[in-house]
């Protein structure tokens, strides 16, 4: 490499950040995904990306990369030894995290403390260095320029913490790195601008944990009454418990980003806990079929927390699980585009307390479970355990909707369900693999109770005969109505016409009002409420049930 060029290191972070939009500019496959922290601290991919590219077609991203190898940058270009020229002492906004430059807030100090200028142990080089990457659009507008929002459009590479009182705004794709946590503490606001996201990569991790009084909100960054679905990318979570697809790449991630890379051997890994959380107007598409949903959970062991969340009017799918073996309970999905539960590649993990509102003007299915398309009989097997759901549709949607699609293989467990209101019908299973599952018992429905589901609140399930036969005759509605199983048609839910208000809905049964067959018994174990023995995800009669004061269902 020549080095006939001088420049400062300032100056060349930002020559690096200009490379990496220009190459970002071309959508072919041509020019290779850079990934900017690696090219700051590593040389060798830094030289061999430059070098590939040197003769790009690209006449902007051609001339760059001549102009960096001319330059020659050696070594590490952000982290510098204590006492060195240009060292960054004390508490610095720009941090090497793992041998890569992130840019974070200082550690926390009371908001009334905090000054207008740059926080203590800034130096002016370090400085100049975070406000030539900011002017190239690609780090924070820090706290300390005189608001409480901070834009963040960088990676987080070591432990930051999101302090109460502040608000963040994600201005891109924001990845959690491998090795570092990011806390999140209660009553935060996470607001996302088009295109953007929050990604926990593989080995990364989000501790979010709000309360019943100061939820953590994941929202549009658009001006309520201005927000709609579809107007930032929602929560990713990625870890390393087991899938059934080797080399598994998250949807909505450039394939060519390893960071979308998601799955392993761990199934009692942990992605971090997401507790009293609202995710809204989530799920944009990247590409047709290629969609980010409202939140997103790859290959996430069982050591992940997800408890007392909702997600709000997603334009793709509520919550989406891909493999692993994580666990749920006190889920809330209101008004989602398409499916409001959707699974695959090999999930097994387990679910209490869910409710599904689907909306008259939006949506597809409140569960669509799959094991793998190509081959519907890979293990791991998609077999997940569902207990006290409630599942609701308006019969007067303008959408067709339904409440179950099991296919492709997928196994489950199905107990003690309230179905109401899907006008097209109840429960398809599709496809020799599954219909093969439920007579086999392992895919299982009992204590399911429905209600108004058909043209006209009286067609269950539709008939498939000739060419509508999608599951080589198997019989759902003989399945289901097996005594042995403890289901029932035409119930009473105890639920009234509130349920169905997507505002403020009113979601506690009435005992008085309802007509069900007995509740099955709960799985034992740690993780289940073996005292849920009713029907639905709330218990009836209460004053008082677990979606007070956390939840919320605004129109925009």
């Amino acid at each position: 490499m020549q080095h006939g060029t001088e420049m400062s290191r300032a100056e060349v972070v930002h020559l690096l950040w200009r490379f990496k939009q220009a190459c970002e500019r071309d959508k072919t496959d041509a020019l290779p995904f850079v990934h900017f922290n690696s090219m700051l601290n590593n040389q060798d991919y830094r030289d061999e990306i430059l070098n590939k590219t040197s003769l790009a077609d690209d006449a902007e991203v051609r001339s760059l990369a001549r102009t960096l190898l001319e330059v020659g940058p050696q070594g590490n270009l952000i982290h510098r030894p204590n006492g060195a020229n240009g060292s960054y002492n004390g508490q610095s906004s720009v941090v090497s995290g793992n041998g890569a430059a992130a840019i974070r807030l200082p550690p926390a100090t009371p908001p009334a403390a905090r000054r207008s200028g740059p926080p203590r142990g800034v130096t002016f080089a370090a400085l100049f260095i975070l406000l030539a990457a900011a002017a190239a659009g690609g780090i924070w507008k820090m706290g300390w320029l005189g608001s409480r929002d901070i834009v963040v459009s960088a990676p987080i590479l070591q432990d930051t913490v999101w302090q109460t009182g502040y608000t963040y705004i994600l201005d891109k794709i924001v990845y959690i790195e491998a090795g570092a946590q990011l806390v999140v503490e209660p009553g935060v606001q996470v607001m996302g601008r088009p295109g953007s996201a929050l990604v926990v990569t593989r080995d990364a991790s989000l501790h979010a944990r709000g309360r019943p009084d100061a939820p953590i909100v994941f929202t549009s960054a658009q001006l309520p009454g201005s927000r709609k679905a579809g107007d930032w990318g929602g929560v990713v979570m990625l870890g390393n418990a087991p899938v059934n697809v080797p080399d598994a790449h998250i949807e909505g991630i450039d394939a060519k980003d390893s960071r979308g890379d998601f799955g392993g051997t761990m199934a009692e890994s942990s992605c971090g806990v997401l507790e009293y959380a609202r995710i809204e107007y989530a799920g944009f598409e990247v590409y047709a079929n290629n969609e980010l949903n409202g939140l997103t959970l790859g290959g996430c062991g069982s050591g992940t927390v997800v408890r007392n969340v909702q997600v709000h009017r997603a334009l793709d799918d509520g919550v989406e699980v891909f493999g692993g073996t994580v666990d749920l309970r006190n889920v809330v999905v209101t008004g989602p585009g398409d499916d409001a539960f959707d699974w695959d590649m090999g999930w097994q993990g387990r679910v209490q307390f869910l409710v599904v509102q689907m909306h008259p003007d939006t949506g597809d299915n409140a569960f669509e479970g799959d094991n793998l398309k190509q081959d519907p009989d890979r293990l791991p097997r998609s077999a997940p355990q569902f207990f006290n759901v409630t599942l609701l549709a308006s019969p007067k949607a303008e959408k067709s909707q339904r409440a179950m699609t099991i296919r492709r293989g997928s196994a489950g467990t199905f107990g003690n369900f309230l179905v109401s209101g899907f006008n097209t019908e109840s429960i398809d299973i599709i496809g020799r693999e599954s219909a093969t599952q439920a007579l086999n018992d392992v895919l299982s429905l009992r204590g399911v109770a429905m209600s108004m589901i058909g043209p006209g609140g009286k067609l269950f399930f539709s008939a498939e005969k000739g060419e509508n036969d999608d599951d080589e005759g198997f019989s759902e509605i003989l399945y289901f109505t097996a005594p042995q199983r403890g289901n029932m048609l035409a119930a009473r839910t105890g639920l009234g016409i509130g349920a169905l208000d997507t505002t403020a809905p009113v979601l506690v049964p009435d005992p008085k009002q309802q007509n069900l067959p007995a509740a099955q018994p709960i799985p034992q174990g740690e993780f289940w409420d073996e005292s849920a023995l009713y029907l639905g995800a709330v218990r009836p009669g209460l004053n008082r049930s677990w979606l007070a004061d956390w939840t919320a269902f605004p129109v925009n």
